[in-house]
């Protein structure tokens, strides 16, 4: 107990540290995310970002609302979830989507994992597939570190194995064809794992929303997103500053 105190006391002052540097929003949310991830959290943050009385320096730092910011999930839409831990964009889909639609998560943190089940299985949804791999550009298996925030962080010199796979080569073992909508968070891999979607997204009238806001070799990863679904035959808009996500689409 004495240990979790601890824990507790150290980012709360470094919180406070950091409080001169941050909006009071950030703030806010910087304290929400350190706070244990159970369903009831979920609930609180769609409640935070749809709610028309809820403050926008408030509901603009909620990556659910800026998901759907360019298209707005449909009925039996089939949805892929990348970076799906805590369920929180996972659950809001698989609600949207309803029992004729699907939604795709992929987690490869096994503690996150734990977490995504029980937030998913509270919420009794059938709709929602869990895979316990990541996105990449080739089929294989890498290192992360553990983030206690988010989506786990790819690093040479990680404490945890995970297997990674193409996208491309996973939908085509379900017998998934075409995508409606793939949102993507895994904190700088997404250049990466895009590469691994480059079938699925040809052949698919998909709409893309893909956080970008991470730092790769110096460079914003919004400039290779944008420039690889251009290529691809997408209109692109990088837009979403709270939590920059670009968005892509084909007319």
């Amino acid at each position: 107990k004495f240990a979790g105190h601890k824990k507790i006391i150290v980012w709360w002052n470094k919180s406070f540290e950091e409080a001169g540097k941050m909006s009071i929003g950030g703030m806010l949310a910087a304290c929400f995310e350190k706070f244990p991830e159970v369903p009831a959290k979920n609930s609180l943050r769609y409640f935070l970002a749809f709610n028309r009385f809820v403050p926008s320096f408030i509901s603009n730092l909620l990556p659910v609302k800026g998901y759907e910011l360019y298209y707005q999930l449909k009925k039996d839409d089939i949805v892929v979830d990348v970076g799906a831990y805590p369920g929180d964009y996972a659950i809001f889909a698989g609600r949207k989507v309803g029992n004729g639609g699907k939604v795709i998560c992929f987690e490869p943190n096994p503690e996150n994992r734990k977490i995504l089940i029980k937030n998913i299985e509270q919420e009794e949804l059938k709709n929602i597939i869990i895979i316990p791999k990541g996105l990449w550009n080739e089929n294989t298996i890498l290192k992360i570190k553990e983030d206690e925030l988010s989506s786990s962080v790819l690093t040479k010199s990680g404490e945890t194995i995970i297997d990674v796979v193409r996208l491309d080569d996973e939908l085509e073992k379900l017998g998934i064809e075409k995508i409606d909508f793939l949102k993507m968070d895994i904190e700088g891999a997404e250049i990466e794992a895009i590469e691994g979607c480059r079938k699925i997204l040809k052949k698919s009238n998909a709409n893309v929303a893909i956080a970008s806001y991470h730092i790769v070799d110096g460079k914003m990863t919004s400039n290779f997103i944008e420039n690889f679904l251009i290529k691809l035959g997408y209109n692109v808009k990088s837009d979403f500053p709270k939590h920059l996500t670009t968005y892509g689409w084909k007319k």
